[in-house]
């Protein structure tokens, strides 16, 4: 087998260089209150911690890396370098690229913000999705004027709106500034030390010659697949970002693992029944299931459960007082759906996972006795105390 990426450099992929790894660690270097400059530099060192063990274990799993551009030269043939690869199966797994809709010197791309040692006091964010407020938690919490600005009415529209209300609270209360319904040319540019673009991304695609091979993209130019991850070219598969189906590099592993399986001759097929999503801002906010929107628009009878954290010990021992979980419950007592804030919401909502994924009920998570002082237990408590 052979792994092909443009340079050695981009090894890893967005997720370890530029994306999900250096946003949790200076987000978690923000709650150490560490200042930038000092997380700059940790943040290279952890990175190359990171890659060099992963290279060299691909390698003693007998697998060439190789670098150079890639182009398909047919369903068989691969031009590397130069160099001709022949494959009875490729695998597109390229990944996005971050949009830059605006002219400004000083707009930069959330992925490009950890590339710069001294990013100034003043951030205008433009986006109000996960990487917008990922992206303020972190600046703020090292100290920067943050201020958010997102042209839809609101933040985080695939979340339940009365969570996302909840957090938008909190962190203005921290001093991060939020406005809805702002456009960009609404605000000066040049008022700000450095203009962060949250405002989507486009898959990386370019100079793979997918088109000459006949591989069919959706609108928006994200390679489709069907449920097997396979494209409408036989012997071409893809996963990640590039398929455009779930944004998340857990969801892009999940996907390669249903083409490898697929390729050896298996029949694996997409099931996000049970995928939980969380965007790290501090405090974090996490959901999985259906929303009350989605729980109406399927006429599903559902009741919520929910708590804030101030009455359990646990919330005062490791500081998350803004804690907060709700919980959707059918009629057969059969959990389907959760919403959590807290520092800790993208651990806490696994237990929701689980339980959705394997069509657990209430009795079944609430009979549990987890460990004392730990979030994690005020899970059961709450669910007891209805």
């Amino acid at each position: 087998a052979v792994v092909i990426e443009k340079e050695e450099k981009a090894f890893g992929g967005t997720c370890l260089n530029t994306g999900c790894i250096p946003t949790k660690f200076f987000i978690n270097s923000a709650k150490l209150h560490k200042s930038w400059q000092e997380t700059f530099q940790e943040n290279k060192k952890i990175i190359e911690k990171i890659k060099l063990p992963l290279l060299s274990h691909l390698r003693k799993q007998g697998l060439d890396v190789i670098w150079g551009k890639t182009k398909l030269l047919d369903s068989e043939t691969i031009e590397v370098g130069g160099k001709r690869i022949e494959a009875k199966n490729i695998i597109i797994a390229s990944g996005s690229c971050a949009k830059i809709f605006f002219d400004h010197p000083k707009v930069i791309s959330a992925e490009g913000v950890f590339n710069i040692a001294d990013i100034g006091e003043n951030i205008l964010i433009i986006g109000g999705g996960y990487i917008g407020l990922e992206m303020a938690s972190l600046l703020s919490g090292l100290g920067k004027k943050v201020y958010v600005i997102e042209k839809e009415k609101t933040i985080l529209p695939s979340f339940d709106q009365q969570l996302v209300n909840r957090l938008k609270v909190i962190l203005g209360k921290q001093g991060i500034k939020i406005e809805t319904g702002k456009n960009a040319s609404d605000v000066n540019f040049d008022d700000f030390d450095i203009v962060i673009s949250a405002t989507g991304r486009s898959p990386s695609t370019d100079g793979l010659n997918l088109e000459g091979l006949g591989v069919a993209f959706d609108e928006a130019g994200w390679i489709k697949t069907d449920s097997f991850m396979k494209t409408n070219v036989r012997g071409i598969y893809a996963c990640g970002d590039v398929t455009g189906k779930k944004l998340l590099a857990y969801a892009g592993e999940y996907q390669a693992r249903i083409c490898i399986d697929n390729i050896k001759g298996g029949s694996l097929s997409e099931d996000y029944l049970g995928l939980a999503e969380c965007v790290f801002s501090i405090p974090a906010l996490a959901k999985v299931g259906m929303s009350q929107s989605q729980a109406k628009q399927a006429g599903i009878k559902y009741k919520v459960l929910k708590s804030n954290f101030l009455k359990y010990s646990s919330a005062y021992v490791y500081d998350d007082l803004d804690g907060f979980i709700q919980v959707l419950v059918d009629q057969e007592q059969k959990i389907i759906g959760a919403g959590i804030i807290s520092k800790s919401a993208g651990e806490l909502i696994s237990l929701f996972s689980l339980c959705i994924k394997n069509n657990l009920k209430l009795n079944d998570l609430k009979n549990n006795i987890f460990i004392h002082p730990t979030l994690s237990e005020i899970i059961p408590l709450m669910l007891d105390s209805d």
